[in-house]
């Protein structure tokens, strides 16, 4: 049984944390560490199901909601976390509001450059990102009809990080 994962890269990536990178190397490197809700099929650019395991668009364009998928599991990291729970909604409300909320508090963690987010207007797109009644529905509101907003939500910058995680390191300082 495999003890490591040995990854090849053609370069070294600025971190792992796709939500901040802008370079292929980057993005590359953390493509088998992260998900998206999301994700475009192999060698083509429709987007489908990916932790989300279906999605609706209404039919004014200004609300998608998505089941998420159950039993998706997060990462123990060697600083000793260890995830108690699956993914859920908070995570997915927790990875936008990072990049959306001013006063969230991982939002200046980076320096506040999440430039995917921005350059795909995002902040004035989005109206809403919120729980659907349980743990495993997220409805996020458009402020207007946006056509490409699936294929978007398929791009590196949309990966879904633990907010339970980040709870853990916010306590740790």
């Amino acid at each position: 049984e495999a003890k490591s994962l040995v990854y090849c890269s053609e370069g070294s990536p600025e971190n792992f944390t796709p939500s901040i990178n802008t370079t292929g190397t980057s993005f590359d490197a953390a493509r088998p560490v992260y998900n998206k809700l999301v994700e475009f099929a192999p060698g083509s650019t429709t987007a489908g199901p990916a932790l989300a395991e279906s999605y609706d668009v209404s039919p004014d364009g200004l609300t998608i909601t998505f089941k998420l998928r159950k039993g998706v599991k997060f990462h123990s990291g060697v600083n000793g976390f260890v995830p108690t729970r699956d993914l859920n909604a908070d995570d997915v409300i927790w990875s936008f509001g990072r990049m959306w909320k001013a006063d969230h508090p991982y939002a200046k963690v980076s320096g506040g450059a999440y430039d995917y987010f921005n350059d795909m207007s995002m902040p004035d797109l989005l109206a809403s990102i919120e729980k659907g009644g349980d743990d495993l529905t997220v409805v996020m509101k458009l402020n207007k009809p946006n056509a490409p907003i699936i294929a978007n939500l398929a791009m590196d910058f949309a990966t879904i990080h633990s907010a339970e995680y980040a709870d853990f390191l916010m306590k740790k300082g």
